[in-house]
């Protein structure tokens, strides 16, 4: 049964290909003019600066607009705010560039730490912008390089809807402009790979990388992508290659353990989601497939060590307990086993 189960892993088997996704901002609720400044009241006013500076502001109002507010809020307070708004600036794939422009003019006028903030923010946004669109940062004003920008994004929110065809077309629009934009690349692989156009997908994730060669995330899903073709000893190479990048990348740790086990390599398996456990302890479905392993190696007493944590995670799992009751039952400890057994046919589907 362990051997059987074993055999079934790939059902289980979940590339780690994620969409990009904007952050969501909550509805908040005004409170009157003597309270605190609200999340929402400081986006407002901290914008009415930022327009104020593009029309030509300097420090002298900059100062007289954030005194006017200074019953409710202080340097700090606003500090705390801007850096939490600066993570939501810079969370997108493709940061605001507009914005960007208007938080370094902020950083250029010495009117204290909330300035240099905003100019720090300003500055990586920039450097983001330009990581992804070469050559964005010196084209201010340019359009093309603008309706590269807007393509890109209309493709992420057409994958986000699961039009990954759709998605296609537009990053195709952005590299007609853009060809040695990496996340473009990278992105347009995502979209061949859902639509099961493997060897597409690769292609893709080898002009990502070609631009970029440091890119763990291409590296992880060409690897995935590798491994849906059944070839399996590039797949691992290219898992290989993430975690050499990155080596908390738990995903590619966790694929390539699979794949490992499905290659007989069960010794290297066990490593490899020992790995996994050591990034991300919780992870209930590494500590299950290293039981498999450990059960496939007569490893029993190991094999339900590795099981009781996997339920500690995640105890309605039927199957893990269905294994453990043969573990049980091959080291003779029937009652144990019968009590496991139980606790599996209860939980397992109608």
């Amino acid at each position: 049964m362990i051997e059987s189960v074993r055999r079934s892993l790939l059902k289980w088997f979940r590339p780690a290909v994620e969409a990009n996704k904007s952050p969501q901002h909550p509805e908040l609720n005004r409170k009157s003019n003597n309270q605190p400044l609200t999340p929402r009241e400081y986006e407002h006013f901290f914008t009415q600066i930022l327009e104020g500076v593009e029309g030509g502001w300097g420090r002298v109002q900059v100062l007289r607009a954030l005194g006017a507010l200074s019953h409710r809020s202080q340097e700090a307070d606003w500090v705390a705010w801007l850096r939490g708004y600066g993570e939501q600036l810079l969370a997108p794939p493709v940061p605001n560039r507009h914005m960007a422009r208007r938080m370094v003019q902020l950083g250029e006028i010495d009117c204290g730490e909330l300035c240099s903030v905003a100019g720090d923010i300003g500055r990586e946004m920039r450097q983001r912008l330009a990581e992804t669109f070469p050559g964005a940062a010196e084209e201010e004003t340019t359009s093309p390089i603008q309706q590269v920008e807007t393509w890109f994004q209309q493709g992420i929110e057409l994958f986000n809807a699961g039009n990954y065809s759709g998605a296609i077309a537009y990053y195709d629009r952005a590299l007609g402009i853009l060809p040695t934009a990496p996340e473009i690349w990278y992105n347009r692989g995502n979209a061949f790979f859902h639509l099961e156009r493997y060897q597409d997908a690769i292609a893709c994730y080898d002009k990502a990388l070609e631009f970029k060669p440091d890119k763990s995330d291409a590296w992880n899903n060409r690897g995935n992508a590798l491994s849906k073709l059944q070839r399996r000893e590039e797949a691992i190479a290219a898992w290989d290659k993430t975690v050499e990048i990155s080596p908390k990348y738990h995903q590619a740790w966790y694929n390539r353990g699979v794949v490992l086990g499905y290659m007989g390599c069960l010794l290297e398996a066990i490593e490899s989601y020992d790995k996994v456990l050591a990034i991300k302890p919780e992870d209930h479905q590494a500590w299950f497939n290293r039981g498999l392993v450990l059960g496939n190696l007569g490893r029993y007493e190991e094999a339900i060590a590795s099981w009781d944590k996997a339920l500690e995670y995640k105890p309605e799992r039927y199957e893990t307990w269905y294994n453990r009751g043969i573990a049980l039952s091959n080291l003779g400890r029937n009652d144990e086993a019968d009590a496991s057994f139980k606790q599996a046919e209860a939980l397992k589907p109608m």
